[in-house]
């Protein structure tokens, strides 16, 4: 049975929401698990540390795997956000392109409040930079002035994916297709944040801890809206949110 196909007990609507309390429960508890991974590194330091210099030699000689690094950071987001446009745009020729339309409100829900609150956290936690540490020890890719913890881009790319990750049915092909290129991109933006020294470990599982305890927020703020809506706005709807998906990202890669 498709994921979508239940419908949200306890109130009425004409668009069909998904019965995702499973989902909820795993996406807190391995996401607070890696909250508690990220923390213990932290303040253990030496893992940390040890990982950073590690890709100092790369990062000096400037290999090709660190040039990949840069393409995935820069626009690894954007690359996401382009394939969820052409999966939108084809889907209305292609039957088989069948994803329920209110994902890609979920993706913007999603990736916006995890975004938000793990921006607001790296000011609560105000962990320094590797920069701002080791600036003097080592070549660092990245001028970013705000605190490290959680890493902003693991956050977003994670967030950015995870509606259509576990939301959208992989009996399909192109849907398993789709999820293996999205999540080898999403995990590309995570360790570029490493490789380029931008952030520690630490700083990206918490990252990914981050996006994956606000998915259960995103979703019961987007049902409270979604139930307000009829089955026959959902088109014009989802093309609506496609273009916010767009601008969304576009100001993250500006931030």
């Amino acid at each position: 049975m498709n994921k979508l196909e239940g419908i949200s007990k306890g109130k009425k609507s004409s668009i069909n929401l998904p019965d995702a309390k499973r989902i909820w429960i795993i996406c807190v508890v391995v996401g607070a698990l890696f909250w508690l991974i990220a923390l213990g590194l932290w303040w253990q330091e030496g893992i940390d540390e040890a990982v950073l210099f590690y890709f100092d030699a790369p990062r000096v000689a400037y290999t090709p795997f660190i040039a990949l690094s840069q393409w995935a950071s820069s626009y690894g987001m954007a690359a996401i956000t382009s394939l969820f446009v052409i999966y939108r745009l084809a889907s209305f020729k292609l039957k088989a392109l069948d994803a329920p339309l209110t994902i890609y409100f979920y993706t913007i829900c999603s990736y916006g409040l995890s975004g938000i609150l793990g921006d607001l956290l790296k000011f609560l936690f105000a962990r320094p930079r590797p920069i701002t540490t080791y600036g003097n020890q080592i070549l660092v890719y990245s001028q970013s002035a705000t605190p490290a913890i959680p890493s902003g881009h693991a956050t977003k790319s994670v967030a950015l994916i995870l509606p259509f990750l576990l939301l959208v049915s992989g009996s399909k092909n192109i849907h398993k297709i789709i999820k293996i290129v999205i999540v080898v991109i999403a995990s590309g933006v995570c360790f570029s944040r490493i490789a380029l020294g931008a952030h520690y470990v630490s700083d990206v599982l918490a990252g990914i801890g981050m996006a994956l305890i606000g998915l259960p927020l995103s979703m019961l703020f987007a049902n409270m809206v979604l139930r307000k809506a009829s089955r026959d706005q959902l088109k014009r709807l989802s093309i609506i949110w496609t273009i916010l998906l767009v601008v969304l990202t576009a100001i993250f890669m500006a931030l």
